[in-house]
């Protein structure tokens, strides 16, 4: 029998190591955040006006942001942009990063809340369950969203920590779990939430407010009384979505730009009204496209899930979802409504990864809810941190390359007497894995040409 103080021993180491899991991914954005060089894209929108003595105007920056997409996430990229330097060095955009930090990790940290059905504890098991999370995102194609560019992850990291924050009441409410709402602070907070959330992007929270809506119409009969934040939140969705949707340029600037709509093979109604054979093939060709960038790593994912889960066995039965409980028959309900919805929202353009974050979010939360309660393996866990630590590693070989890369690149830059000048070709190109990838998007980018770093005017030399 173990003595008092050997029983003190194991839960207080159990608890180090739980902490030092959870500190893992955080580690991986912060090494991302403040190592990463400005991309293309980041330059494109302003980074190093402020370094570099440009007169910054945030409201004309918010209002430019809103006037191209009404997104306020694209408000909040193209104002902060201004303040970050090419390379990190101390100043005002520290504050900008941190806050970067701060919002992915709580992005995960909600994550594995509905995951778990509860707040996530210092204990091993929920930390995996963090970690996990992390791994089968950041090694996917989704995740790169949320660490190769300033761009990018000033708009999606934001998208989805509002989502997950904003569902979480209305999950909680699914599960038939207590929702506090003293002195009516949810309502009021869920009405502004909402307003931000239904002007995050366009099909995301349109998605949401649908697949709600028709849930509480499915079951209707099966609901208690629906509190008044649930409307509230509802409300503030639709009056952010009208003032981006409406007021604003919305998609239009996306659809009208022949280069986009080529790319993205965008199908507008007129072209299906005007010739619907031939717009037809191309829609269902885009349903089946973008389902299959979300569905198929969702399958393996799926697979490997229930190789280590006890309940291995359910999958092949003859009646799988008799067995789940109620409460995740509901959410396999819900979950699979909202993917549905979002993934036929986005037929009318091949669609680009980005887009379909949210969906992908939703798959892993939905598979590791189901099927994390029955994995009980020492190999899976022994998987989720390595795969954690590798990511880390990784990921910091390849930015601390590319930092001393596009450190010379900017010395060349700078102590150059010429207004304009190129840079080889090799020098600008950062280090990855294919298809994992890990790395960051390029400093110039040809479709930028000519990119203003230092005012001057940067090109890639021609091979």
């Amino acid at each position: 029998m173990e003595t008092s103080s050997q029983n003190q021993k194991n839960p207080r180491s159990h608890r180090l190591l739980a902490f030092l899991l959870y500190c893992l991914p955080v580690l991986f954005f912060i090494v991302s955040y403040f190592l990463i060089t400005t991309s293309g894209e980041d330059i494109h929108q302003g980074a190093g006006n402020y370094s570099n003595g440009v007169e910054i105007n945030a409201v004309s920056d918010a209002i430019n942001a809103f006037n191209h997409s009404g997104r306020i996430t694209d408000m909040y990229a193209w104002t902060v942009i201004d303040f970050f330097d090419y390379q990190y060095s101390f100043g005002i955009d520290t504050i900008f990063r941190i806050i970067d930090v701060i919002l992915i990790s709580s992005t995960f940290y909600l994550a594995a809340y509905v995951i778990l059905g509860r707040k996530p504890k210092l204990e091993i098991k929920d930390a995996l369950v963090f970690c996990a999370t992390f791994v089968v995102v950041v090694f996917s194609m989704f995740g790169r969203r949320l660490y190769s560019e300033f761009s990018m992850i000033h708009n999606y990291v934001p998208l989805i920590f509002i989502t997950l924050l904003f569902s979480v009441p209305y999950l909680k409410l699914l599960l038939k779990k207590p929702v506090a709402n003293k002195y009516h602070l949810l309502s009021i907070g869920l009405l502004l939430l909402g307003f931000l959330f239904g002007m995050s992007t366009t099909i995301t929270p349109l998605a949401f407010f649908i697949t709600t809506v028709a849930f509480v119409i499915i079951k209707h009969k099966e609901l208690s009384k629906i509190p008044v934040w649930f409307y509230t939140g509802l409300i503030g969705i639709v009056i952010g979505f009208c003032i981006s949707f409406f007021l604003s340029s919305s998609l239009s600037d996306y659809t009208n730009n022949p280069t986009a709509a080529q790319a993205f093979d965008y199908v507008s109604f007129s072209d299906f009204l005007n010739d619907p054979l031939r717009a037809f093939p191309r829609l269902l060709f885009h349903l089946i496209y973008n389902s299959g960038l979300v569905l198929l790593p969702l399958l393996v994912l799926f697979f490997i899930v229930a190789f280590f889960s006890k309940s291995l066995h359910r999958i092949f039965t003859k009646h799988p979802i008799k067995s789940l409980s109620k409460n995740n028959k509901y959410l396999l309900l819900v979950f699979s409504l909202f993917i549905f919805i979002h993934l036929f929202a986005t037929i009318q353009i091949k669609s680009p990864p980005r887009i379909l974050i949210p969906v992908y979010f939703a798959g892993i939360i939905l598979i590791f809810r189901i099927f994390v309660p029955h994995i009980k393996s020492y190999i899976a866990n022994i998987l989720i941190i390595i795969g954690t630590i590798i990511a880390i590693v990784l990921h910091t070989v390849f930015l601390s390359i590319y930092h001393v890369r596009a450190t010379n690149i900017l010395q060349t830059i700078y102590n150059s007497p010429s207004s304009s000048l190129c840079i080889e070709k090799s020098q600008n190109i950062a280090p990855h894995i294919p298809i994992i990838n890990l790395s960051q998007e390029y400093m110039i980018v040809d479709w930028g040409y000519p990119e203003l770093i230092y005012n001057k005017s940067i090109t890639i030399c021609k091979e």
